[in-house]
């Protein structure tokens, strides 16, 4: 449920969607003064045809199911204009949600693209394709029309990150694509920057081979998959020590374990250069602290190194109610306890943290 610099609440009750932080609904990213003023002012119900049955957010843009199928998405504007991945068939802005001409039965929201699978198993991609999002041999600028993802078997999962993505086949196997740049899709012989077509990730590095990948999310330029033996491994950056690895390392492995758990976890999240990890209910962190995303205590000293790559137990989270699942955008986290309690904490610039009034 968190975005880049905001955050998605779906109310159990109602099915409503309350959005925290800014992203489109009118909100302005140029006026600091707004938010100072009235906090209040960035948490927003987001106006939808029907009950939500599922949300999806992405960094600067959202996608959202409602109940009897119905599909909408809105958002863009932030750092850059649509690039098509609103699944509408157009590069016009819609601040607010629009009805998308994919049917989806779920979606991952990248940066600047969308990735969505339909409830027969298709993938489909739109958006930015630069960087090989769009998962077709291309790298074309701007994609608005949705483009069918070959080369995927029956899909029953779709993940991804900035500017990479990942779907799960029917028979187990994850397939990925889009950019690698920074090895965050693993290491193939002779593979370049991008990952143009869709590729089977046990063939992206040693330490796959065999491993039976149960969750894949991606930030920026890491990637972290969850095993099902609750083993944690990393790829991509390193240099926030996003991967539990000394981020001044010359040259990190392609695929790492995370070493220092306490247990198997069983849940995880990307944000955009920290990591979650949930082991026995309690949420452990590493990667850059610079708004206290990873420690839970709120911005560390000036003379504190903001890089915490050792994973280290969030404070202030309650010991009585175990977290059952973990999300991160950019510089804010979020966890969800058993009980269905929401906790947020970290940069809330945007007011994407919130505060105990909703």
């Amino acid at each position: 449920f968190c975005g880049g610099e905001h955050t998605l609440i779906r109310a159990p009750e109602t099915l409503e969607v309350y959005q925290l932080g800014a992203c489109g609904l009118g909100f302005r990213h140029d006026d600091p003064q707004a938010m100072e003023a009235d906090p209040r002012a960035y948490r927003r119900r987001v106006p939808l045809p029907g009950a939500a049955s599922a949300v999806f957010a992405g960094y600067y843009h959202n996608l959202i199911k409602t109940v009897g199928g119905g599909c909408v998405a809105y958002g863009c504007g932030r750092q850059a204009p649509n690039d098509g991945q609103l699944v509408t068939r157009t590069d016009v802005e819609a601040t607010f949600p629009a009805p998308t001409s994919v049917r989806f039965a779920e979606a991952s929201a990248g940066g600047h693209h969308t990735v969505c699978r339909t409830a027969g198993g298709e993938v489909w991609a739109c958006g930015a394709g630069w960087q090989g999002q769009m998962g077709n041999g291309g790298l074309v600028y701007k994609n608005p029309e949705p483009q069918r993802v070959l080369g995927i078997p029956r899909a029953t999962r779709v993940a991804g990150g900035y500017y990479h993505s990942a779907a799960l086949a029917e028979d187990g196997e994850w397939y990925v694509w889009g950019c690698n740049e920074q090895g965050q899709l693993g290491a193939w012989p002779g593979s370049g920057a991008q990952v143009t077509r869709p590729q089977l990730l046990r063939d992206s590095g040693d330490g796959l081979q065999g491993a039976r990948v149960k969750e894949f999310d991606g930030g920026y330029g890491h990637t972290v998959l969850l095993l099902d033996d609750g083993r944690v491994l990393t790829m991509g950056n390193h240099s926030e020590g996003q991967r539990a690895l000394q981020p001044d390392l010359d040259e990190a492995p392609a695929v790492a374990e995370v070493k220092g758990l306490p247990g198997p976890a069983t849940s995880v999240a990307a944000g955009s250069h920290h990591t979650l990890v949930v082991v026995g209910g309690r949420v452990f962190a590493f990667g850059s602290d610079e708004y206290g995303q990873v420690s839970g205590c709120g911005e560390p000293a000036d003379d504190v190194d903001q890089r915490s790559w050792q994973p280290r137990c969030v404070a202030g989270l309650p010991g009585g109610d175990p977290v059952v699942r973990v999300t991160a955008g950019i510089c804010h986290s979020g966890a969800q306890t058993a009980s269905g309690r929401v906790f947020l904490w970290g940069c809330g610039g945007n007011g994407q943290t919130g505060d105990g009034s909703l």
